[in-house]
């Protein structure tokens, strides 16, 4: 018989957009981390070695999706702050101490709200979401209402969808 929680599981990630599947991997490194301090706190090793692997496991495969031809400069810093807090995991890990834990889970939550903002956001466009359309720029001449205007061409422009 197949397990219906795992079924609704692999329908979500089947159907989820990237950005989804982005909030996906940073909530079960959240989850996994916050079960790893658990087990170290009842000194549960077998457990806490195989809640610390599926987090860097993640950060791992959030590393290699990084598209550094898209936008080199953040996908640089992601890269460098991957690998922060794979090196503070190995420390929690070796050191069997919640506290690095504690700081990557505030740091993959704030990662978290920031891909969320942008989810909201995309949900906002009447483009599809990942299509790469922007709103139409216009060097029309007139002043946007709020003031649109490159101080580099001295153009003035209106931005509407």
């Amino acid at each position: 018989m197949s397990n219906p929680l795992r079924r609704y599981q692999e329908i979500e990630i089947r159907t989820a957009t990237p950005i989804q599947l982005v909030l996906l991997l940073y909530d079960a490194a959240i989850a996994s981390l916050q079960r790893a301090q658990e087990h170290i706190a009842a000194h549960d090793i077998a457990s806490r070695t195989r809640c610390i692997n599926k987090a860097t496991s993640i950060l791992t495969e959030l590393q290699s999706g990084l598209e550094f031809e898209a936008s080199e400069g953040i996908a640089r810093s992601l890269d460098r702050l991957y690998r922060y807090m794979k090196n503070r995991i190995f420390q929690a890990n070796l050191h069997q101490s919640s506290k690095p834990l504690k700081e990557i889970v505030q740091l993959l939550t704030g990662l978290r709200d920031a891909w969320g903002e942008v989810e909201r956001l995309e949900a906002r466009k009447t483009v599809p979401a990942g299509t790469g359309t922007y709103p139409k720029i216009e060097n029309s001449g007139a002043p946007l209402a709020a003031g649109g205007h490159d101080p580099a061409t001295n153009a003035k422009f209106n931005l509407t969808a």
